[in-house]
């Protein structure tokens, strides 16, 4: 019986104070903190496709804990279940036909979109929606199509960005607790 409390009594802490080894480093309690976050940015500027969608690959890393953003092609692909927040900024073409319009997709299904308009000078826009995300699903941003249609960045300026973090897990915190108990027990 008094193993029992104890080993309950380790599992609440290890939940709430953390694990500073995880399994990767063979720990053996099969708890591992549950991390994603990533910012990218754009690094070139961008025209539209006349007749389809264009993903836009924000090919310059800043940050990528958990790996599930791909700079090879701009998708973030969710390793763990939870909500997510993400935002999106972009900048227009300074020209009198040309105006930024992406949208961020879930699944490729459009979520929320940012437009700017570049007659008067570059103007930037931004949007951001929290997104409860399965593992698996995945997270994308495109230029619309259309003639009129382009984003500007200059160099590593970072004028166009895509970030995305998790807020939290979707694992219970009641079920991770009984999860660690069976496994010290």
């Amino acid at each position: 019986m008094m193993y029992t409390f104890a080993a309950a009594f380790a599992a609440v802490i290890i939940l709430t104070a953390g694990n500073p080894i995880d399994d990767a480093e063979g720990s053996g309690t099969g708890f591992t903190r549950q991390r994603s976050a990533f910012t990218a940015k754009l690094t070139k500027s961008l025209d539209a496709s006349y007749y389809r969608n264009r993903r836009i690959i924000f090919n310059s890393v800043l940050n990528n804990v958990g790996d599930d953003y791909n700079p090879q092609d701009g998708r973030f692909t969710t390793s763990v279940a939870g909500t997510y927040v993400f935002t999106v900024t972009l900048m227009s073409k300074h020209s009198s036909g040309s105006s930024a319009f992406g949208c961020l997709h879930k699944n490729d299904n459009e979520q929320v979109c940012v437009w700017s308009n570049g007659n008067s000078a570059n103007e930037m826009s931004s949007n951001t929606i929290t997104l409860n995300l399965e593992e698996g699903d995945v997270v994308d941003v495109v230029l619309k199509a259309g003639s009129n249609y382009g984003i500007h960045n200059y160099g590593e300026a970072g004028y166009c960005t895509f970030t995305g973090f998790l807020l939290y897990p979707k694992e219970d915190v009641l079920e991770r607790l009984i999860n660690q108990i069976q496994v010290l027990v």
